[in-house]
C-alpha cells in the first residue's frame, strides 16, 4: 500500500468507526498532537462545536460536542481522495438538533493531514448558517 492509499484508509476507517458508533476507535485515529478546525479557526467555549481544538484530549471534546448536539439521521460520504498524506472527503448529512428538534441539512468537506497513520490535522466545513437556523428555538 502506498502512502496515498494508506492515508485514504485512515480517513475511511475514521468514517466507518464513527458510523458504527465506535467512539474509542474514532478517538484512537487522532494523533496525540492533532489540530481540529470545525468550520472556523478560532477559540471556542468548551461546549461550542465550531472552532479550534488542539490535542487528542480536545478531540474527545469535539466528538462529545457532536454527540451532545445532534441525532444523525443521515451521513453520506460521497468521495475520499488523497495525495501522499493529504486527504479530501466530501458528502452530505442530515442532523436533528437535539435542543430544537429541527433538521440541520448540509453538504460538507473535510481536509485531513495524516502523520504516523493518525489524523494530525482535521478541518471540517459545513453550512454554518444552516446550523444557526436549525439551532434557533
Amino acid at each position: 500500500m502506498n502512502n496515498s492509499e494508506n492515508s485514504i484508509k485512515v480517513v475511511q476507517d475514521y468514517f466507518k468507526a464513527f458510523q458504527n458508533g465506535d467512539i474509542d476507535n474514532v478517538l484512537n485515529l487522532f494523533h496525540d498532537n492533532c489540530l481540529i478546525v470545525s468550520v472556523k479557526d478560532q477559540e471556542r467555549e468548551k461546549e461550542q462545536l465550531h472552532g479550534t481544538y488542539r490535542t487528542k484530549e480536545e478531540a474527545t471534546q469535539f466528538i462529545a460536542n457532536i454527540i451532545n448536539l445532534f441525532n444523525t439521521k443521515e451521513f453520506v460520504v460521497e468521495r475520499v481522495v488523497g495525495n501522499e498524506n493529504v486527504v479530501f472527503a466530501n458528502g452530505k448529512f442530515t442532523h436533528e438538533v437535539k435542543a430544537t428538534g429541527k433538521l440541520f441539512v448540509s453538504d460538507w468537506t473535510q481536509l485531513s493531514i495524516i502523520e504516523d497513520n493518525k489524523i494530525k490535522e482535521y478541518r471540517f466545513y459545513e453550512d454554518s448558517a444552516a446550523f444557526v437556523i436549525a439551532s434557533e428555538a
